[in-house]
């Protein structure tokens, strides 16, 4: 099971976080998080990582040159979106897309092939209607992975509350039954008791699980047992 750590602010919980073996770390450039790191300090803390291809950056731009800025900044080629429709999410893989796409014709639904991966965030409520469904297939088309968490006055990322798990299974057959390569993330208020309290379902149905509160003890200050204790979990 792959595991990704989120909201990472200082060095010794970088540095804990990549030998406890975790396969993203991300960090989060959204003003609104009390999570929040500056372009130039993530800038820094990946040029001290192990493995930088682990670095995942949390934004939520207000348009697609906003976006732009901030991958720019950072230099971090893997994105975890919290705003962005899939137009704007098409135009902004275009940019990066590789070399040998740039002349072909391709749909507005279609995927670039792009050197920028795109994971897309979607608040899920306590009841999937259709225009969330809708909302599901449509990013499923055109991003390299979803992320589903916990939604609050439309807003996702940072809540601390967890989804009901059969909200979320019913999210991930959607967007699998759309995108069989999606990759899934599955997070909100995910720790070390609820991941081994659902451990088959969640193995079974998502490629990563996304935690973040769950191995603190304040906002962006991070608790190594925890991280350690969480790594340690294994799949039977």
């Amino acid at each position: 099971m792959n595991i990704k750590i989120c909201g990472i602010r200082r060095k010794e919980d970088l540095l804990v976080c990549e030998n406890a073996g975790a396969d993203l770390i991300g960090f989060i450039n959204i003003e609104r998080s009390k999570r929040l790191v500056k372009t130039r300090e993530i800038k820094d803390l990946k040029s001290s990582m192990k493995d930088q291809n682990k670095a995942i950056l949390v934004i939520e731009p207000g348009n697609v040159m906003d976006a732009y800025d901030r991958i720019e900044k950072t230099g971090l080629m893997k994105v975890q979106l919290h705003s962005l429709t899939t137009e704007e999410i098409i135009e902004l893989k275009k940019h990066y897309q590789t070399q040998d796409e740039e002349n072909k014709s391709i749909g507005p639904f279609e995927k670039y092939k792009s050197d920028l991966t795109v994971v897309r965030a979607i608040g899920l409520p306590e009841k999937i209607n259709s225009q969330k469904n809708r909302e599901i297939h449509d990013f499923a088309r055109v991003c390299d992975g979803l992320l589903f968490d916990s939604e609050n006055n439309g807003k996702t990322g940072g809540t601390g509350r967890q989804i009901p798990l059969e909200t979320a299974t019913e999210a991930a057959k959607i967007a699998k039954s759309c995108n069989p390569e999606l990759k899934l993330f599955i997070a909100g208020g995910m720790d070390k008791n609820r991941i081994e309290n659902d451990l088959k379902p969640i193995y079974n149905l998502f490629d990563f699980v996304d935690v973040n509160s769950g191995v603190e003890d304040a906002p962006g200050v991070k608790n190594a047992a925890k991280i350690n204790d969480l790594m340690e979990i294994k799949v039977i």
